[in-house]
């Protein structure tokens, strides 16, 4: 098992809503602790294909640790959700990280 695997087992961590917003390109999940993790839709070429209607009708599978679309055939993981979040955040973080702008100030 990876570290994620293991946070979502040993927090007993499950997907408990989804909210997929097509005008905004978001995917919205609610997780049982009270975060809320997002995606582009349009990051999922099968759901970016989707229609309004076939987005909105999701089933949660394996008792919340993924998400299910019939009509498209498309799973997706409460797994690759937190992964992409902590990356995104990384990224984010390292973008706006205010030490290195200074050392990058500093070489000029």
């Amino acid at each position: 098992m990876d570290p994620i695997e293991t946070l979502i087992l040993s927090e007993g961590l499950r997907i408990v809503d989804v909210h997929p917003y097509r005008e905004l390109d978001l995917l919205a999940i609610v997780i049982n602790s009270g975060d809320i993790l997002q995606a582009r839709i349009s990051d999922f070429e099968r759901l970016r294909k989707a229609t309004d209607k076939q987005l909105e009708n999701w089933q949660l599978i394996g008792g919340g640790i993924g998400i299910h679309w019939e009509a498209m055939d498309e799973d997706i993981s409460l797994r690759g959700f937190i992964r992409d979040a902590a990356q995104q955040e990384a990224l984010r973080r390292l973008s706006t990280n205010p030490r290195k702008k200074r050392i990058a100030a500093g070489r000029s």
